[in-house]
């Protein structure tokens, strides 16, 4: 059998320019199908970051006492909230990030009103305030100060199910931090949590 290859060579050519395209427009796919990749793991980490923050529930305990209770953030990976600066600070510690099951951040605020005294009935003696968290001492234009803080914190699993004396499943966590300075307030208090 004789082949023609006069009738062969069009389709033949018209087959490799074929493949041709579509390894072409494969590759040209696959890449745009990376970029979409990252450009989704980007967004979906700063939403992530945008949902970490949960409104403090305040309330007061022995009078002057303040607790805050706020849910505790679950996440798949911990590394999916962290800022950049929480990302260093970890490297700083001498940690990896994938390593991190948890992370807790408390902002605390001190602010008081104070009236300084003199130490004794010298005109020259120093300007003083203590009590038991704040100390301050104001002479020749210096002001020496020393603040002690105390925080309390407790982590509370919510259960899922109960039935008598019996609980079981997990709903979430719940965290409780009690600041003993009546001089501070906590700003906020966020507890992150790797999934189980």
């Amino acid at each position: 059998m004789k082949v023609n290859w006069k009738v062969l060579w069009p389709w033949i050519a018209n087959i490799v320019l074929v493949v041709a395209i579509g390894v072409f427009v494969g590759n040209l796919l696959n890449g745009c199908n990376g970029k979409l990749k990252k450009e989704n793991e980007r967004l979906r980490e700063e939403l992530a970051r945008q949902q970490q923050y949960v409104p403090l529930k305040r309330d007061t305990i022995r009078d002057t006492v303040e607790v805050v209770s706020q849910e505790v953030v679950e996440v798949e990976k911990v590394k999916e909230v962290l800022s950049d600066d929480d990302k260093l600070l970890i490297k700083d510690l001498g940690m990896k990030v994938k390593e991190l099951e948890s992370m807790q951040k408390v902002g605390m605020m001190t602010h008081d009103t104070v009236y300084l005294e003199r130490k004794d009935s010298t005109s020259d003696s120093p300007l003083y305030y203590k009590d038991a968290w704040a100390e301050f001492e104001f002479q020749n234009k210096r002001l020496k100060y020393s603040v002690k803080d105390s925080l309390a914190i407790a982590v509370r699993k919510e259960y899922k199910h109960r039935f008598l004396w019996w609980r079981w499943g997990t709903k979430g966590y719940e965290v409780k931090a009690v600041n003993f300075n009546p001089h501070s307030t906590i700003r906020y208090n966020t507890y992150v949590k790797k999934r189980r």
